[in-house]
């Protein structure tokens, strides 16, 4: 047996805002010349190891350990050899390509034009050898996530690693560029003698270019075989087990009314559905697989590609989210911190940017008013904090439920969801899920948008699978188990 380039031996990991066992005693061993597929369900732990292993997060306990030496907290992963390539690769906009390919290396940025056009020549040469051409002059700003992807895999094959990490690398390709990148990383893996692992949603992926294939699950390693031991159908019962099948249901609601009247619609877009006052919808897919630029398009974020969109009886295709909002929709949205809320700011200040005309009628906002409408909503929803205190220091349940709750409270005809549950442990989901429960029973139509497929059957009426960019199954909730819901968002036929 040869001996292992990289051990990781015993890694944990808990996140201290939330209590989730992200990583849970995980030991692998990674082989010089191979390629190892790391399989796994959103939120299984796949990022928080690899990020483990690249030195971006540190271990609560266990250690990496690279040609029989362990890699300590100071040590750069980097200058050892080991590079991460992200699914969305952080690029400063202002930057060119080339400038953020050489970031940190010495004599930058103090490149004389003539080195500077030895590297952008070297840089054209390494893309070029993977079937790449891009124009290294292009600004962050100004390049597609592909683009930067691409930028960034061919600035550390220039530096020839010894561990290539590579986190969804064809999420965003077309089959016959994704079967020509993982052709040419396996050929290149075999040459330098570097070890790859690829974190894939893909199963025939794994099992076409895989020397090995690691399965995660609920933060452990449970499954490690060769493509010659597992095919589709047991790689899927390995991902989603048949014991899930059993996974804990919250009181369901009653079905809806066919008589309620219809509050939102969808017409020949990526996802159709009808949906009715009362009713929850909760849509899924793996990530990059449609329901994040599915939240988007139904908030009036990004524009519609095709088809229309209906609220109420009204066409509204293509209003952006403060139309929408005037005609009755609330909206959470997945990045709560960036989009959903002002982490700097005072609680009171997050609860009242829908009411300020309500709150201010001469235009003068009162403290002593917003810090009663800020009680009233405390008392209501069991807010935490004070109103002066900034919402970055709540917990992210507490985060979540402040936003849930201002959004609530607008009475809102149709209330949208993102990601609701990112984050949070299990005593703030069955909050979360009550308050959703609450809503729903007022009458409102609710559509709750998740990575995370489990949490459906949870508190929904009805479930929707995305794959492949578009729904591909819209059922009742008790027509679903774990494992059907798990092989319609693998791509596996119905």
């Amino acid at each position: 047996m040869p001996t292992p380039l990289v051990r990781l031996q015993g890694l944990s990991k808990t996140w201290p805002d939330n209590g989730v066992v992200a990583c849970d005693h995980v030991s692998l061993d990674l082989y010089a010349g191979e390629v190892l597929a790391l399989l796994g369900e959103n939120g299984a732990g796949k990022s928080t190891l690899m990020g483990l292993l690249g030195g971006t997060i540190r271990p609560d306990s266990g250690e990496v350990i690279l040609d029989g030496r362990p890699v300590g907290p100071r040590d750069r992963a980097l200058d050892l050899g080991i590079a991460l390539v992200p699914q969305h690769p952080p690029f400063s906009p202002d930057l060119t390509l080339w400038e953020q390919a050489v970031l940190g290396d010495e004599g930058f940025p103090w490149l004389g034009r003539r080195a500077r056009e030895r590297l952008i020549q070297s840089l054209g040469d390494t893309a070029a050898a993977w079937g790449f051409s891009l124009d290294w002059n292009l600004r962050g700003r100004d390049a597609g996530p592909l683009v930067l992807q691409r930028a960034t895999m061919t600035a550390l094959f220039r530096r020839r690693p010894r561990l290539l990490i590579l986190d969804e690398p064809t999420a965003a390709l077309p089959a016959p560029e994704a079967e020509a990148l993982l052709s040419g990383v396996a050929s290149w893996v075999k040459a330098e003698k570097t070890a790859v692992v690829f974190i894939t949603h893909k199963l025939p992926e794994a099992l076409a270019w895989a020397d090995r294939i690691a399965v995660m699950r609920a933060g452990r390693l449970v499954s490690l075989v060769t493509p010659g031991e597992t095919s589709l159908d047991d790689l899927g019962a390995r991902l989603f087990p048949a014991q899930d099948r059993q996974h804990p249901r919250g009181t369901p609601l009653p079905a809806p009314d066919p008589a309620a009247p219809v509050l939102f619609e969808t017409r020949g877009t990526r996802a159709d559905f009808t949906l009715r006052a009362g009713e929850i919808l909760g849509l899924t897919s793996l990530r990059g697989e449609g329901a994040e630029a599915l939240e988007e398009e139904l908030t009036g974020m990004s524009p519609l590609p095709a088809g229309c969109l209906h609220m109420d009886g009204h066409d509204v295709t293509n209003q952006d989210i403060g139309a929408l909002r005037r005609r009755g929709l609330s909206y959470v949205p997945s990045d709560r911190m960036g989009r959903g809320s002002s982490p700097q700011s005072p609680l009171a200040s997050n609860v009242i940017p829908y009411r300020v005309n309500e709150l201010a009628p001469r235009g003068f906002l009162r403290r002593r008013t917003i810090r009663g409408y800020f009680h009233e909503l405390k008392a209501k929803f069991g807010l935490a904090g004070e109103p002066g205190q900034r919402l970055v220091t709540l917990s992210g349940g507490n985060i979540q439920k402040l936003i849930l709750a201002r959004e609530m409270e607008q009475g809102p005809r149709v209330l949208i969801l993102a990601e609701p549950s990112w984050g949070l442990d299990q005593e703030a989901r069955t909050i979360l899920y009550d308050l959703i429960r609450q809503v729903a029973r007022g009458g409102t139509a609710v559509v709750v948008l998740t990575s995370e497929p489990l949490e459906l059957f949870e508190v929904c009426t009805r479930i929707g699978a995305l794959a492949h960019g578009r729904l591909q199954a819209l059922r009742p909730t008790a027509e679903w188990t774990p494992e059907s819901l798990g092989r319609v968002l693998l791509g596996f036929p119905e």
